[in-house]
Formats: structure tokens, C-alpha cells, sequence
């Protein structure tokens, strides 16, 4: 099957890569063959300068009504929907945001807060300023603000958008360029060949289960294509060099989570269920794009610590609608920056070369960073820094699953020196539970006998302005909880405040025996 253009077809489809001005403002025009959001359009211009406003296209991704037991999706979020945008822009923008059914939007907030400059509704509209790239959350008639929507919930499904404000993205190709392959909606792209960058017209495409990525090839999906399927290489360093790039969507919305497919699939498989998965890769970029509706873990760039070949993962964006629905683990060579992660179960792990400037929002079931994978620095250190957490809701009570902070009684081995959490702004207003569940044995009601992390004493992690808006709705406990082979000790809290109050003191936590030498410092 032909994959390369005519010179007057790559005329025709060049104008659709997207919508440029003298302004920065790149606006994508639709996706040929998807269908916009039911719920919200969106337009957005330059800010400052009264200028034409411009359509872009809303994207959707929907948690399916299907039983949790036949394909793992959470059932108390059937229906829910979250619609999104992706522009480029290289300054301020304004945003308008409106319901499809023309009904009038009454409230409005952005979060994370501090990153809008304007937020208003006029004449039942919404008008958003961002002063510079950044991704936000808009919560329109205070659906997630104005209640509680963890445990207990029963009210109807929530819809919420996105606005995605990305700075221009560097060494975007054009069909035609050297080394470019082009693949038509509908093609089966090859695997291997003679080109460098894999080009995914406008328009639906499907690329399977288990995509084979190579080495020192790029992989780009424009803000005007949907990509279903995955990327994979589970062969140990056969994909290094990668780079998965752009500001479409790589979706797993046609895909089975992989406990339900029968035949059954072996356990080793269920990796090429991950949107994005290889193994023993270096040098390896994801950059921009929308990971939505995985089936599986959705992001994982295995390889230890090398120093001088790091993975970086920017500006991309993940919702999660499902058990297993993970969003990224770092492992020990991977920068994470710039990200908005939406998942079901665990954001992020506490690992790798940086976390900074990422928005975490729970729904169900997951943390926002697991520390059973936290390391031991002595040579370098990790620093986890200016991330948001909007929303931290579950759906559960007692379990040991949830929460912002947390150590669940897994893992092993000493952890902590050399890693600081520095500027983390917890805004929730409902938070279903409790932020620091930091238990190397988990106490009861919260986990089952032996449910306990193994040998090695978790000590000199520093907490440094860590800002909760709100307690527990249910009145969890703040808990540090060690065990005798496997001890908390010397955790500094550095301008740590709960509910817009200075915590002075070890007071603000349930511990045990097992936990020691917590200092506490005051904002100076």
C-alpha cells in the first residue's frame, strides 16, 4: 500500500497541520472522521488585542458504561466526560468557553488558580486569560468545586474541560521533508523502512496493539489526528532515540483492558497495553501529546539511572478511566515537566531525574505520588517541585490506596536521603482523604494483616512549602506510620500549612513508636 503523497496531494493537506498567525496562535482545526464534544465549544484568540476569535476543536474522552468486572472501567464514573483543547501559543491567550445545548454557564474557576489571570462568565459564557503556556482545569458550575464527588457520590455524570495551552513545538515536520513517511487515516503504517518520522495525516487512524517503535525514529501525531492503539518495544534497548511528538491524541478507547480479553492474554503481554511502553530505552522524548482512555498503565520509559541519556516526558497530558489506569513511572532515567495527569489509579511514581510543574487530579482510586518506588540519593538529588494537586477524591474508604503522600505498606529497602517535595499546592476542596499517608506497615482499618513494606528505614525526605488547602472530608488522620525493621525518621516540614494555618508541630499526625526526629520549620 502506497504511504507517500503527490505533490498535489501534500498541497491540499499541508494547510490542515494547523491554523498560524503573526500572533504565535496555532488553533487546529477539526478531526476529520471524529466527532467534537458534546458538551462545551471552545474559541480562543491572543489576548490584549481584541483580535478574531478562533474555533478549536473540543476533543472528549468518556468513561464507558461498562461494568467494572467485564472491562475494569470505574462504574460510579460511567458517563462522566472531560473535553480538552490544545492550542500552541507563544504569549497570552483568552479563552471562551460555552455549552453545546446553548444553556448558560453560571460559575466558573480555574485550576490550578494561580496560573489564570482572568476568570469570568459573561452573558453565560466563560473567559479565560493564561498569561503564558500552561495547562489548566476550568470547573464550570462548580461540578467538582461545590461537592463531594468521592466516596458516596450518586449525583449524575460530571463533565469537565481542559484548556491546554502549550508553547510552540520545536521541529515539526512537513509531509514531503526528507525522511518523512505519511500515513493516510485508514493505511496500516509500516513498523520498519527507510524513514525517520512517522507522519499521521489528519484524520482516525488505528495502529493496534503493540506498535513496534525503533530506534532513532519520531513519531508524529498533529493536533488534528487520533491515533488508536499502542506504541511498543519490550526488547530490552531495541528503542532508543525515540521521539513521540505533537499535539494529537493516542487513545485507548477501542482496546480491551487486558484482564478481560479472551483468550486470555498472558501477563508478560498486558505491557503492549500500554499506550507508550519501552523497555531499556535512552534518549527518549514524549512530548505534547494527549494519552486518553488507556487500557493499561499508561506510560512507562523503563531503564536505571544513565547518566548523560535521559528520557524526558513534557507538556503531555493523560486521562485514565480505568483499574490499572496508571499515568507515569519515571523508573531512575526518565524527567517528567509540564504535565496534566488525570488518572483512576496512581498518578505518579516518586523516581527518576524530576517531577516539576504537573497537575494531578484522582477520581477513584489512585495517589498522586506512590513513594514505595522512592530511592536512596547519595550522589545526586531527585526534587519533586511546584506541581498541583486539584482534585484528590476516591471512591473508597478504608484501603490503602488513594491520597497525595503515600507509602502503602510496599516496597523495600532505605529510601529518602537526597529527596525533597518543594512547592506543592494541594487545592482541593473536598479531598476524600487524608494527604500523608506515609505507612510502612498499614495500620488498621486501612489494610489486612502482613500488608507491610520490607527491611529499611525511610529518613531525611524534606517537605518544603507544601500548601493544603482543605482536610479530609470524611476526617481521615494525617498518619507516619514505621514498623521496627523499617522506621520513619528525620523528615523535615518546611512551611507546611493546612487549611491556610501554619503546622508548628508533629501534632497534625497519628504515629507510633516507629517514627522519630520529625522537625518542623515556620515560613521565615
Amino acid at each position: 500500500m502506497k504511504h507517500t503523497l503527490t505533490l498535489l496531494a501534500v498541497l491540499l493537506l499541508a494547510p490542515l497541520a494547523g491554523l498560524s498567525a503573526a500572533d504565535g496562535l496555532i488553533v487546529y482545526p477539526p478531526v476529520p472522521g471524529l466527532a467534537a464534544s458534546e458538551h462545551y465549544t471552545v474559541r480562543v484568540r491572543a489576548a490584549g488585542d481584541g483580535g478574531e476569535w478562533k474555533n478549536a476543536f473540543a476533543w472528549e474522552s468518556v468513561c464507558k458504561t461498562i461494568e467494572k468486572k467485564s472491562d475494569a472501567y470505574f462504574d460510579h464514573l460511567a458517563g462522566w466526560s472531560h473535553t480538552y483543547v490544545n492550542v500552541e501559543t507563544a504569549g497570552a491567550v483568552e479563552i471562551e468557553i460555552a455549552r453545546v445545548n446553548g444553556q448558560a454557564i453560571r460559575t466558573a474557576a480555574v485550576h490550578p488558580q494561580r496560573k489564570a489571570s482572568e476568570c469570568s462568565v459573561k452573558d453565560g459564557k466563560v473567559i479565560v486569560r493564561l498569561d503564558k503556556p500552561c495547562l489548566v482545569a476550568v470547573d464550570i458550575d462548580g461540578q467538582m468545586d461545590g461537592q463531594d464527588t468521592g466516596k458516596g457520590y450518586k449525583g449524575p455524570p460530571i463533565h469537565t474541560i481542559s484548556i491546554f495551552a502549550n508553547p510552540p513545538l520545536d521541529d515539526k515536520p512537513k509531509p514531503g521533508d526528507a525522511g518523512v513517511l505519511t500515513v493516510k487515516p485508514g493505511e496500516t503504517p509500516p513498523s520498519d523502512g527507510p524513514w525517520t518520522t512517522l507522519y499521521f495525516l489528519p484524520g482516525v487512524h488505528d495502529i493496534g496493539i503493540g506498535f513496534p517503535v525503533r530506534a532513532n525514529r519520531s513519531y508524529y501525531i498533529p493536533g488534528d489526528a487520533m491515533v488508536y492503539g499502542t506504541f511498543s518495544n519490550t526488547k530490552w534497548g531495541e528503542a532508543h532515540h525515540v521521539r513521540i511528538f505533537g499535539l494529537g491524541t493516542l487513545s485507548g478507547a477501542r482496546l480491551k483492558h487486558p484482564d478481560y480479553v479472551k483468550p486470555a492474554v498472558p501477563g508478560k503481554e498486558h505491557a503492549n497495553y500500554r499506550p507508550i511502553n519501552l523497555v531499556g530505552t535512552t534518549d527518549t522524548r514524549v512530548e505534547g501529546i494527549t494519552i486518553a482512555d488507556s487500557a493499561f498503565h499508561s506510560l512507562m520509559l523503563i531503564h536505571p539511572y544513565k547518566e548523560g541519556h535521559p528520557n524526558e516526558v513534557k507538556w503531555t497530558k493523560i486521562f485514565t478511566w480505568r483499574a490499572n489506569g496508571d499515568g507515569i513511572n519515571p523508573f531512575g532515567n526518565t524527567l517528567i515537566e509540564d504535565c496534566f495527569i488525570r488518572t483512576q489509579d496512581d498518578s505518579l511514581y516518586v523516581s527518576g531525574l524530576g517531577i516539576r510543574r504537573t497537575v494531578l487530579w484522582n477520581d477513584a482510586n489512585g495517589s498522586s505520588f506512590v513513594l514505595s518506588s522512592i530511592p536512596q540519593r547519595t550522589d545526586r538529588k531527585l526534587v519533586v517541585e511546584d506541581c498541583d494537586v486539584i482534585y484528590s477524591r476516591a471512591k473508597w474508604h478504608h484501603w490503602s490506596g488513594g491520597r497525595v503522600f503515600n507509602m502503602r505498606g510496599e516496597g523495600d529497602g532505605a529510601a529518602g536521603s537526597g529527596v525533597s517535595f518543594r512547592n506543592i499546592n494541594i487545592e482541593d476542596p473536598r479531598p476524600t482523604l487524608q494527604q500523608f499517608f506515609i505507612c510502612m506497615t498499614v495500620p488498621k482499618p486501612y489494610g489486612k494483616e502482613g500488608n507491610k513494606r520490607g527491611p529499611g528505614d525511610l529518613s531525611g525526605i524534606l517537605f518544603q512549602n507544601i500548601s493544603i488547602a482543605a482536610p479530609s472530608v470524611l476526617g481521615e488522620p494525617q498518619i507516619l506510620w514505621g514498623q521496627p525493621d523499617a522506621r520513619i525518621r528525620n523528615l523535615t516540614f518546611e512551611n507546611l500549612s493546612l487549611a491556610g494555618k501554619p503546622v508548628r508541630d508533629a501534632s497534625l499526625f497519628t504515629t507510633n513508636e516507629f517514627v522519630d526526629g520529625l522537625r518542623f520549620v515556620p515560613s521565615p
